[in-house]
């Protein structure tokens, strides 16, 4: 994973059809992890309280990581989770082996609770399916990410036509 920073250095030369072309229609922006989260991958996944609505101006946007999945086609589906054979995965404790899923059908994401032992949360709001927009936390277990449409990170980096 790169920090937006890093990531900003290479996308500042691709316009926004180029970048979602790399990186594909939607990213994950997160707090990098927390060190103890790979120590403690062994134990078992334990409930947490709400985590209530997302923070406001706590972090420093250009430190935070982006990840990526490999190319979706037109439909598609990922599962999210701690487990190795997940097509995104979570090296967080409190994150169940198979969390939840995103299904990706001609440019909208649905999002579902697997049946995991914490929950999802969107916005601060325990969900078991939810249509994701552009921005929405996400929160699994105490893993947070923002899911950000490809065009609205590179707004955010503050990459703007005429910079190409």
């Amino acid at each position: 994973m790169l920090t937006v920073r890093e990531l900003k250095e290479l996308t500042v030369r691709l316009d926004v059809e180029a970048l979602a072309r790399q990186l594909g229609p939607f990213v994950f922006v997160q707090h990098p992890l927390s060190a103890s989260a790979s120590k403690n991958a062994g134990l078992v996944t334990r409930a947490l309280p709400n985590p209530g609505a997302p923070p406001r101006g706590v972090f420093d946007f250009e430190d935070l990581w982006v990840a990526t999945l490999p190319p979706l086609a037109r439909r598609d589906s990922f599962v999210l989770g701690r487990s190795p054979d997940c097509e995104f995965v979570i090296d967080e404790e409190s994150v169940s082996k198979q969390h939840a899923q995103i299904d990706w059908n001609d440019g909208i994401a649905v999002l579902h609770d697997l049946r995991s032992a914490n929950g999802v949360f969107v916005n601060g709001q325990k969900v078991a399916i939810h249509k994701l927009t552009d921005n929405d936390l996400i929160t699994l277990g105490s893993a947070r990410m923002f899911f950000m449409l490809v065009a609205t990170l590179r707004r955010r980096m503050g990459i703007t036509n005429s910079d190409r």
